[in-house]
């Protein structure tokens, strides 16, 4: 009984020894068991459609649809600054009050542990503060789910945090809890092109969406700097169908740092204290460096502990941050031309027949479904081509690109069942156009996953 005991003490630790070596992607990618939970259009009807983007964003495709136009004008005017906090004041919550609610028969006392650990972290270090629901109508209610999730803000009533068994640890329910506070990801910021290179030739053209920055109308920043450690920042192989990095750092001491948080940031901290106005009962006063007063009104200034990252400064020598960690990112990618599954549920989707009904299978499950010779065809890719089409995202500008990868057989981008080219046009003319529109078809798939 006593060897039982420790073997099965072993392997706990084992395993949580793996979980904390995966970045955040790959873990909310391994909490997923739905081929299609990463559809553009992931729920709600047909009326009120729930938007899921970038793995565990969820906004309303009107609020997508507004965000986008908004991004593309900014493009055009080629303005440029630092932004990541969420703009608007009417997302954030009343009173700096998060209630929260957590599902009932649920969770296991392991997964609550994991919860309130993440709980004491917000409340510890920020004014913030998440506290049981007393009726209020804005709270968030930790639930099961398709994956990890959360609303960006407060959205007005009780909205979900959604965590599948694989997303109950402490840094992911930071993660999601972050989102639910205001927080965008890291690697999505409108200066993030300073600081990481995007490399889309790893990254199917499809799921590109997933890469978009923000627009500035959306976020902002308070001039705190762009951050590699934080919590809110995913891995090097995010979305990657083939094994390379598709978020390449420019500093490359960062690149096998990003993604593996294991809570909140200096910086996560220092920005959530001065969007929500922490110090707003404070005299004024000056910290040294990268400091900044805290809700209990004395400095902060940062740590070379990441389990620990905040401590308190007078006008002493700052500490710095600038140490990196002795660990290596995998090197290990798949052969060049190889035929590899990049699920661990392939076998199992295959097996229940998703290799003929998700695009997504037929991307990342290609041994497993027989597909590593398959041929190009124009066809839908989301299985809400038809609302999108509908809703007139065929003729919107700024969702093109989206719809000409995804939805073009609905579109009539290309005829329904066509064969494609290497590079995605179809074979009876490579230089055929739709409108003003070139046919940009890719591999049928539809949301990807980052490599597992």
């Amino acid at each position: 009984m006593k060897f039982l005991g420790l073997f099965i003490a072993t392997c706990l630790y084992l395993m949580a020894d793996a979980m904390e070596e995966k970045t955040i992607d790959e873990l909310m990618v391994e909490a997923t068991n739905d081929s299609m939970s990463f559809d553009l259009v992931s729920s709600g009807s047909a009326e009120n459609p729930t938007v899921r983007v970038e793995h565990d964003i969820m906004m309303t495709l009107e609020d997508y649809m507004q965000q986008e136009k908004e991004r593309m004008a900014e493009n055009k005017m080629s303005r440029r600054k630092k932004r990541k906090a969420m703009r608007s004041e009417q997302r954030r919550w009343p009173n700096k009050i998060v209630p929260y609610v957590i599902a009932p028969n649920t969770f296991t006392m392991t997964d609550l542990n994991q919860i309130n650990l993440a709980i004491i972290d917000w409340n510890r270090d920020t004014c913030v503060v998440f506290q049981p629901r007393r009726g209020e109508a804005r709270a968030v209610r930790f639930q099961n789910g398709q994956g990890c999730s959360s609303f960006v803000g407060t959205i007005g009533n009780v909205q979900p945090i959604s965590l599948a068994r694989g997303c109950r640890i402490r840094r992911i329910v930071v993660h999601e809890m972050g989102h639910a506070v205001g927080f965008q990801h890291e690697q999505s910021r409108p200066d993030r092109d300073g600081f990481v290179r995007i490399r889309t030739e790893s990254i199917p053209k499809p799921v590109l969406f997933n890469f978009n920055r923000l627009p500035m109308s959306r976020v902002n920043n308070f001039e705190v700097p762009y951050d590699y450690r934080s919590v809110m920042h995913y891995g090097a192989r995010d979305f990657s169908t083939n094994g390379q990095i598709t978020v390449q750092t420019i500093d490359s001491r960062f690149q096998n740092i990003i993604g593996r948080a294991p809570g909140l940031s200096f910086n996560d901290i220092k920005l959530a204290n001065i969007m929500y106005n922490c110090a707003e009962n404070c005299p004024a006063m000056s910290c040294p460096g990268e400091g900044f007063v805290g809700k209990d009104c004395s400095c902060k200034c940062p740590t070379n502990n990441p389990n620990n990252p905040v401590q308190n400064c007078s006008g002493t020598t700052l500490v710095t941050t600038t140490s990196v960690s002795s660990s290596t990112i995998r090197t290990t990618t798949p052969t060049e031309g190889a035929c590899e599954d990049m699920n661990r549920f392939c076998d199992y989707w295959a097996e229940q027949g998703y290799c003929n009904r998700s695009r997504f299978v037929e991307m990342y499950c290609k041994a497993a479904c027989n597909l590593c010779n398959a041929q190009k065809r124009c066809e839908d890719i989301g299985q809400s081509c038809g609302l999108l089409r509908d809703r007139g995202f065929c003729q919107l500008q700024f969702v093109r690109s989206y719809m000409e990868s995804n939805c073009a057989a609905s579109c009539n981008f290309c005829r329904a069942g066509e064969l494609l080219s290497a590079d995605g046009t179809p074979l009876r003319s490579k230089a055929s156009n739709v409108g003003s529109t070139t046919m940009l078809i890719m591999f049928p798939a539809f949301i990807g996953w980052s490599l597992l």
